[in-house]
């Protein structure tokens, strides 16, 4: 009897190409490439989180107000949106791994900058620095993830890069506030910059080439067409805006849940606990991608669309209520879940149906998605009157992002 054929390329289903799959030596490599890579898009979010609790200290620090320690956040934010548009024509022309191990080294000479600051506008250079070579690792890691994908495949390894990159929103602020408490506000960029030494070292010799460079010329008014040609493409702006109005309710989450938190009698660690489970089921989400795909990839826009849905319509009726933890907690919990369930589908489908442009598709979806929620979240605290409405704001943006997500071409789900 004549063995079955294996697949010679790395399959992430089995029933796409007819075989039985790829071998477990294959899998457990393709594996770790994917953690080195949602370790290395984490950094990122670590250089954000891990500060959050030593901005006061920091800012007494440097010598600036409060004010200016909030620029150490909006600054970095702000280049780190903005630097992906950047970063995508390049790794287009220069292949990804020269342009993500770039993008490491100004990741740590930005680190290195901040460590040494001694006032506010070297601050802000160095977090400036930092942001651009983070928006590389983001461009970088999401396209190194899904270029050896078959296509209608790129939604499993984009949830496990995913789930890998939300430990860090789960455990940067405890690790943060401790350092903090041991060695410094100082202390926090020397550790990012050694994270981001073992990240250099492991990535020159882990991740190989995933996509050669074409070494078109970057001519500006080329770039722009790129990118009008992705934002113009059919179904692919309701995919960007569904997700940053996702996000956005999120960015409101966080900008306004401390305060309700305390409303309700809630103590620092339980606040901190109550963060923790929203982000552990952000995770579970993204962890639950690989296995709806493969067992039964119909379910995986079902699923995500009712945990959602509820969570919506739960979060309103909290904020009309009046708050209650536990009901809080449960509502964000299903928007948690149901966001890793669909985060990943929205940007896979966005790469799946411009592959000749994956580097700019996925560029601009990172860019709208911070750059948008950032703006809603920021005028919905502005001109909202009061917590509960902005709580309950949460669902609506939720729901609206349903309704966008209907507009984008009812294209399955990758598998």
């Amino acid at each position: 009897m004549r063995r079955p054929r294996r697949c010679s390329a790395s399959c992430w289903s089995t029933i796409r190409c007819g075989s039985t799959g790829p071998r477990k030596p294959e899998l457990r490599g393709e594996a770790r490439r994917l953690i080195l890579l949602g370790a290395i898009a984490a950094l990122g979010s670590l250089a954000i989180q891990i500060i959050v609790p030593a901005l006061p200290i920091l800012s007494r620090g440097i010598g600036t107000p409060p004010t200016g320690g909030q620029l150490v956040i909006s600054v970095y934010l702000i280049t780190l949106a903005l630097g992906q548009l950047v970063w995508a024509p390049v790794a287009d022309h220069h292949g990804r791994r020269p342009v993500l191990l770039g993008g490491l080294g100004l990741f740590l000479i930005g680190t290195l900058c901040c460590a040494v600051a001694g006032n506010l506008t070297a601050m802000l250079i160095g977090r400036a620095i930092q942001a651009i070579g983070a928006s590389s690792s983001l461009v970088t890691a999401r396209a190194m993830a899904t270029d050896r994908a078959p296509a209608g495949h790129a939604a499993a390894p984009l949830a496990i890069l995913t789930s890998v990159t939300l430990i860090s929103p789960a455990i940067a602020p405890v690790l943060g506030g401790a350092l903090t408490g041991l060695a410094g506000w100082r202390a926090l960029f020397w550790v990012l910059a050694g994270l981001t030494v073992i990240g250099m070292v492991l990535a020159s010799r882990m991740l190989a080439e995933t996509r050669a460079g074409d070494h078109a010329p970057l001519h500006p008014g080329r770039l722009a067409a790129t990118y009008w040609q992705v934002l113009s493409h059919r179904g692919y702006l309701p995919l960007v805006l569904s997700n940053a109005l996702i996000s956005a309710g999120f960015y409101l989450f966080l900008a306004v849940s401390p305060f309700a938190l305390n409303a309700a009698g809630a103590t620092p660690a339980l606040s901190g606990l109550f963060y923790s489970l929203v982000a552990c089921a952000i995770i579970a989400g993204t962890l639950t991608v690989p296995v709806v795909l493969r067992h039964r990839p119909t379910w995986l826009t079902p699923i995500g669309t009712t945990a959602l849905a509820a969570g919506a319509a739960a979060v309103i009726t909290v904020a009309l209520a009046g708050t209650n933890l536990l009901g809080l907690l449960a509502a964000m919990a299903l928007i948690a879940f149901g966001s890793g369930l669909t985060g990943p589908a929205l940007l896979a489908q966005a790469i799946e149906r411009q592959r000749a442009r994956a580097s700019a598709a996925t560029s601009l979806f990172g860019t709208i998605q911070m750059g948008g929620a950032a703006l809603i979240s920021t005028a919905a605290v502005r001109f909202s009157p009061s917590a509960d409405l902005d709580l309950a704001l949460i669902g609506v943006l939720v729901g609206l992002a349903l309704v966008t997500r209907r507009l984008s071409g009812g294209a399955p789900d990758p598998a």
